[in-house]
């Protein structure tokens, strides 16, 4: 059985869209995967399930999730070697995944992107951004320091589909770390 990360885009934000995890995990099990584990109400699930392209897990997930709640919304599912392979990639930590020196955990976030972004298209957005924020694209992953923290960014509101070209979601390190000791259990 090979493991994976599930990131679900705009669930359980000011009220909207809500998503109970204790529901959705009996969702994922229904679909026929096991080991499922959630972990706070963003949406963050790590399962086991035979070897199958992501993002035909995800079209079979977003499809029972729309049955189950009523609303429609993206999964971002990745192998467990890609969710590892990302998180080591991240410019902002050392080989033992602790922030750099003067880094804040909470301040450092991945936006996963559900497909590889056009490059120039992201340059561009960032070399047109002039914020305080550290950005850098790696693969279908844009890793941000905000040094002022995220709901004060500007940079936040750039992270969407129609500017990015791709769907975004964003998890700060907390998580990321959270969700690869998961992956251990």
């Amino acid at each position: 059985m090979a493991k994976y990360v599930a990131l679900l885009r705009g669930i359980n934000v000011g009220g909207n869209r809500k998503m109970k995890m204790a529901d959705l995990k009996v969702v994922v099990e229904k679909a026929g995967f096991s080991g499922v584990q959630t972990y706070v109400q963003s949406g963050n699930i790590v399962f086991e399930g035979a070897s199958e392209a992501p993002a035909d897990m995800a079209a079979r997930l977003e499809a029972l999730c729309e049955k189950a709640f009523g609303f429609h919304t993206e999964f971002i599912i990745r192998d467990e070697a890609t969710f590892r392979a990302e998180a080591a990639a991240c410019p902002y930590v050392t080989d033992a995944l602790e922030p750099t020196e003067g880094r804040e955990p909470k301040l450092l976030h991945i936006a996963y992107l559900l497909h590889t972004p056009d490059e120039a298209r992201i340059e561009a957005l960032i070399d047109g951004y002039d914020g305080p924020e550290d950005i850098t694209l790696k693969g279908n992953a844009l890793y941000v320091y905000y040094r002022e923290g995220s709901a004060r960014s500007d940079f936040s509101a750039l992270l969407t589909a129609k500017k990015l070209g791709t769907t975004p979601t964003s998890r700060n390190w907390n998580t990321v770390l959270k969700l690869l000791s998961m992956l251990d259990d």
